[in-house]
């Protein structure tokens, strides 16, 4: 009886530990190419020469078509915003895009590659000098809204969505997990029953987002998820809250 007994328990454990881990779970995301970088990978262990407080590269040769066209692509999926350009002749461009910590003036001239990073106003000094195709004017207007701007965007739509059903929000710090990376985010709360916190964060690619709303969950199993893809950003939106409450907000928010 008594190895009846023990058999029953070993055998109970076990399925309250399959029940357990079946729950808590979260099958991993691989972690994206783009993830953690402030700066373009293509030019990573290029050679650059100082100017000042400003880093120049000219690279030339038959990859520097290559380098151009993935230098633009990797500044946009890092968050950068670009301020100015010109692409009115496909074999002369240039363009000035800002990110959190510096600046980055490229230009191609169908041989020659250059970039210069650096703090804003030392960029400008160093394009007005040493510059293909054309000059920057020290424009501070996007050509197309930055993933700050998205990420406000997008809470404002949002809370207009919860302003229509007589749901009150006001500015609040998320207190849930966050990813180590992100290009944006914004953060409110929603007056729906006890309250529900809002997290918007902004990201580049749909892979990215994946891999953040990995993140969370391996922290916090309670969070709703919720996407939105459109424009040049994709956004995760978290809820955090009573479940009842969560659920309000979700079914208002997709109404």
């Amino acid at each position: 009886m008594r190895r009846l007994a023990l058999g029953i328990i070993l055998v109970l454990f076990l399925l309250a530990g399959t029940v357990y881990w079946r729950h808590n779970y979260v099958e991993p995301v691989p972690k994206p190419e783009i993830w953690g970088l402030s700066d373009p990978p293509s030019l990573a262990n290029m050679s650059w020469e100082k100017r000042g407080t400003a880093d120049v590269l000219i690279f030339e040769g038959q990859n520097a078509p290559r380098l151009y066209g993935e230098v633009l692509e990797e500044l946009q999926d890092l968050g950068y915003t670009m301020l100015e350009g010109n692409w009115s002749r496909t074999e002369c461009q240039w363009s000035l895009w800002e990110g959190r910590n510096e600046s980055y003036y490229i230009a191609y001239n169908g041989t020659r590659f250059l970039a210069i990073r650096g703090p804003r106003e030392d960029v400008l000094r160093t394009s007005s000098r040493e510059w293909l195709c054309g000059r920057p004017s020290g424009s501070s207007i996007a050509v197309v809204p930055g993933p700050w701007k998205a990420a406000e965007i997008l809470a404002l739509a949002l809370g207009s969505k919860l302003m229509e059903r007589n749901v009150s929000i006001a500015p609040a710090n998320w207190t849930g997990p966050v990813p180590d990376w992100y290009l944006a985010k914004f953060s409110f709360r929603a007056n729906v029953g006890e309250g529900v916190e809002v997290l918007i964060l902004v990201y580049s690619s749909k892979d990215q987002v994946k891999y953040a709303e990995y993140l969370m969950k391996k922290e916090d199993r309670s969070i709703k998820f919720l996407r939105n893809d459109g424009g040049n950003y994709y956004a995760l939106i978290a809820l955090r809250g009573r479940k009842a409450d969560v659920d309000k907000a979700v079914e208002i928010i997709q109404s």
